[in-house]
């Protein structure tokens, strides 16, 4: 089995007082009154929380590539207020999941740079529990801590294959830069001396790949000074002038 994916998470915390309070006034059973608080209380942070940390995790998969294990292929770290005990749980499929201590109200008041590295920082905490457990090599995931500090924690890089223009005079290239609250698309074409003439953003879009992925269909020269990028359903099509 290959571990390839990385992830953390803000499990949901039993908040008492809400809990009794929707019993109270809606008479609702525990269960659902507990349904009741994660939707309104909870959910929301929750995914906001993924999607600010995804830049960091995404690019730790994207430097990572994949390490052989015997049955793990995606390492989730819980991020909680109190962890008592630590401890690592085991899913079929796969699937590991490790506790780190994690002050989420402290991280809200952080900018942007800052939760990027607190973000791997985490992903590290969790990653050395199982690795210790598990008796793997850290150097693998230590080279590419390394690399994501050296470039300053930016996840940034360039999609598919450049591709030339018709008369041979250009190229273009499909340039992503992933941050905590987006996701930044931009068509570049550059000379064919290799020297950057024209840098777009065309899309500006939430940081999550089911969403931005949407854009990323192919590029495409509609002439010689002319470059698109046509979406997945190849019913969008962004383009910028060379001139």
């Amino acid at each position: 089995m290959r571990l390839i994916a990385f992830a953390l998470d803000l499990p949901y915390i039993e908040n008492e007082e809400n809990i009794v309070a929707i019993i109270n006034e809606k008479g609702y059973e525990r269960n659902e009154a507990i349904r009741q608080d994660y939707e309104a209380n909870w959910k929301q942070k929750r995914r906001e929380f993924a999607l600010q940390t995804r830049c960091i995790t995404a690019c730790f998969e994207r430097l990572f590539g994949y390490m052989n294990t015997r049955d793990c292929k995606k390492i989730t770290i819980n991020c909680m207020p109190e962890v008592p005990v630590k401890s690592i749980k085991k899913f079929s499929g796969g699937f590991y999941e490790v506790q780190t201590k994690f002050c989420y109200t402290s991280f809200t008041k952080l900018n942007d740079y800052e939760k990027k590295k607190i973000s791997l920082d985490l992903l590290m905490a969790g990653v050395r529990q199982i690795a210790k457990a598990q008796k793997w090599d850290m150097a693998q995931f230590e080279q590419v801590y390394e690399a994501i500090v050296a470039a300053e924690w930016k996840n940034e890089w360039v999609w598919k294959k450049p591709v030339s223009s018709p008369d041979k005079k250009a190229v273009a290239h499909v340039f992503l830069h992933h941050e905590v609250r987006q996701m930044d698309i931009y068509l570049v074409i550059c000379d064919k001396n290799g020297r950057e003439v024209v840098k777009e953003r065309i899309v500006s879009e939430e940081p999550d790949e089911w969403v931005y992925t949407q854009h990323l269909g192919e590029i495409k020269w509609i002439d010689d000074r002319k470059v698109a990028l046509v979406n997945k359903n190849k019913d969008r099509t962004l383009s910028v002038n060379y001139s």
